[in-house]
């Protein structure tokens, strides 16, 4: 990557954002060195693994250190009126 470290996280966050196999807005992308931390909630253990292999395509070579918590999607639940 010739671009500087600096720049790294955000265009990872961006790629993940948009590739139609992740679409998650809220990760959190660290780079040091040649590791890559990621984090945040995603909705199923099948995205979080999805997020992982493209992680590894958008940074070959890298160690992707993926730190996501899958927090499923609940209905919300209708709440009684308080009184």
């Amino acid at each position: 990557m010739s671009e500087p470290a600096d720049y790294l996280p955000d265009r990872i966050r961006e790629q993940l954002f948009h590739d139609p196999r992740v679409a998650e807005q809220d990760l959190k992308v660290d780079v040091k060195e040649h590791r890559v931390l990621l984090g945040g909630n995603v909705s199923s253990i099948q995205l979080r693994h999805t997020i992982t292999e493209v992680a590894q395509e958008l940074l070959p070579g890298y160690e992707i250190v993926n730190e996501t918590t899958v927090v499923p999607a609940t209905e919300p639940e209708d709440e009684e009126p308080v009184s």
